[in-house]
């Protein structure tokens, strides 16, 4: 098997080969392969198999004992709270015709979506408060997949979720990165754009949203900023401009026009731009 990654290399590599139909998928055989390496062999009986690879850790094979089938396995969840931004959980299946020895090519790809504010800027022209500026304490996710299913119909689906319309500051410090969902602010915001560059991390899936906290004078002032359909594998490049005050709360949706949002959403290297407005 060859093996190619986007993202550091696992330590090691659950590997799990299951009959294909007819039938159930039962599982044929499990090995677990320690990293780095970029060819391995795994073992398997000679008819056509469903292969899938997960990353592991090296010597935590228990947690596998109860898999009987593909079935079983598409209940496996990751989980944020294993996940590093540097090194995320990987994914990869790969279908293998019958024979005594076949070689198969399998990509292993994170299931994490990518979030980066890549810029900011502020625009109350031809407001009463035109010439007040946003100042920006503290940025997070909202409705942030947490538990994702890898495998199954579709591509996977997350399961849970996290700061459901406001922040959960316990749930998210007890994560290993808690900067992965919450970063302090960039302060300041006026005419001049500034260049934070913040990624930030979750499961796609669910209705996320980026939030802008912070006050306008002595106002506290949100901006929930919905983000488009996310997908595993991806980064979305967001370019945000301000132009209304935001709302009173972060689970309150801001008034039309109030942020103007251009954004890429990239398969790591590519993508289109395109202008939106929420309200």
């Amino acid at each position: 098997m060859d093996w190619s990654t986007k993202g550091a290399a696992p330590e090691a590599i659950d590997l799990f080969f299951f009959d294909t139909p007819p039938g159930e998928e039962l599982l044929d055989s499990y090995q677990q392969l320690i990293l780095p390496q970029n060819k391995s062999f795994g073992i398997s009986g000679s008819g056509a198999k469903r292969l899938v690879a997960l990353s592991g850790k090296a010597g935590e094979k228990g947690r596998w004992t109860q898999i009987r089938t593909y079935g079983n396995l598409c209940k496996h969840t990751f989980s944020l709270e294993r996940e590093s931004s540097s090194a995320p959980l990987l994914c990869g299946e790969s279908l293998l015709p019958a024979g005594s020895s076949r070689r198969a090519q399998i990509q292993l790809r994170p299931m994490l979506t990518a979030i980066r504010l890549r810029s900011v800027s502020c625009d109350f022209s031809g407001r009463p408060y035109a010439q007040s500026r946003f100042v920006n304490t503290q940025t997070f996710l909202s409705y942030a997949g947490s538990e994702y299913r890898p495998l199954g119909e579709g591509g996977g689906e997350p399961v849970s979720w996290l700061n459901p319309g406001s922040l959960d500051t316990l749930a998210v410090q007890a994560l290993p990165e808690p900067e992965m969902l919450w970063q302090k602010g960039i302060g300041e915001v006026g005419r001049t754009r500034l260049y934070p560059n913040q990624t930030f991390y979750c499961y796609p899936g669910a209705p996320t949203q980026l939030v802008l906290e912070g006050r306008v004078g002595d106002k506290p002032c949100f901006y929930p900023i919905p983000l488009p359909s996310l997908a595993p594998d991806t980064r979305v490049d967001l370019d945000i401009t301000l132009r209304r005050m935001g709302s009173t709360a972060p689970d309150i949706p801001t008034e039309s026009g109030a942020v103007i949002l251009e954004l890429r959403c990239l398969p790591w290297e590519e993508g289109n731009s395109q202008i939106e407005l929420f309200g």
